[in-house]
């Protein structure tokens, strides 16, 4: 056994096996996952992991296949880490160029934590509701008018509704589910109302308020300066996606703030980038598997906070 291990080992690690070996080398390495010597394992985990996402149907179909505990636990070590890893490279690449875009970044952390989600249909279930919204628009309408239209839409015709109950559970915050249950809480329904507004161009943003996000409708069409340089006299009105679109002032803001008995802070009243929305999901995702006693998921979680830092 350790003979053939070190054979392979100065084959891999050269690096200079050709792209079209893949298969050949990942069998390879696969057949050396009862190592019994951990400092020799390691390096063949590392190499199986710099190999990337296109391992996992071959680890996949090996963890089904194989008939040692002690495999298929490495194995299902092996191919979590490199989801992980996935996630994390992607979230950062999305954090650093694309946030304007939430639905690539929601797709991307309810994927990890529902691998069986077909996300091409996710998009397509968006789009829909983004199209049937869109028929309804013209640039005639106010923004208080837009917003009518909009609500008709996401809560009369597609009957989105708030998920009510005190206990926090992973159902709702996952986009698949919202979708099916036409049910969301505060988070998940202010996500995907703001997918469906920004859109349609139009200048809405969320607020991050404890414990509840709302959106800002900003005054103009378009952004004319950067977000972080608007105030609260260029916010038109506040908006609640968990009550039926409900549109409110400042004023409610403050009662909210007053009955949580918190400190108030400028940012309970001004928008913020969609950065800080998936921040704010995967803080919610990171308490909720601690309450969950899950502590795997809960490191996880922290770790793709630092990709959107």
């Amino acid at each position: 056994m350790f003979g053939k291990t070190v054979i392979l080992d100065t084959a891999f690690y050269t690096g200079s096996m050709p792209e079209k070996n893949f298969t050949k080398e990942l069998t390879a390495l696969m057949q050396l996952l009862d190592e019994p010597d951990e400092q020799i394992y390691a390096a063949i985990r590392s190499r199986i992991l710099a190999k990337g996402i296109d391992t996992l149907p071959m680890l996949e179909e090996e963890g089904n296949n194989v008939r040692s505990s002690k495999e298929k636990t490495r194995i299902e070590e092996i191919m979590h880490t490199i989801r992980i890893e996935n996630v994390f490279i992607k979230l950062k690449f999305w954090a650093e160029h694309k946030s304007h875009d939430l639905l690539e970044a929601w797709i991307l952390i309810s994927g990890f934590l529902s691998p069986e989600e077909d996300n091409e249909q996710l998009k397509t279930l968006v789009n829909k509701v983004y199209r049937d919204t869109w028929v309804e628009m013209n640039n005639e309408l106010t923004a208080l008018e837009k917003i009518r239209v909009i609500n008709h839409v996401f809560y009369n015709v597609y009957q989105f509704d708030a998920l009510q109950g005190d206990k926090p559970v992973l159902t709702p915050y996952l986009l698949g589910n919202v979708l099916r249950m036409h049910k969301g809480n505060p988070l998940s329904m202010a996500l995907l109302y703001l997918i469906i507004v920004q859109r349609l161009n139009i200048p809405m943003f969320g607020v991050n308020l404890p414990k509840h996000l709302i959106l800002a409708y900003l005054n103009g069409n378009r952004l004319s300066k950067p977000l972080t340089d608007y105030r609260e006299e260029d916010i038109l009105f506040y908006l609640n996606p968990f009550n039926k679109g409900a549109v409110f002032r400042k004023s409610e803001i403050e009662l909210y703030v007053k009955q949580l008995h918190i400190e108030t802070q400028e940012s309970f009243y001004l928008p913020c980038e969609n950065k800080v929305l998936i921040r704010q999901l995967l803080q919610e995702l990171t308490m909720l598997h601690r309450k969950n006693h899950n502590l795997i998921m809960t490191d996880t979680m922290q770790y793709f906070l630092k990709a959107v830092s």
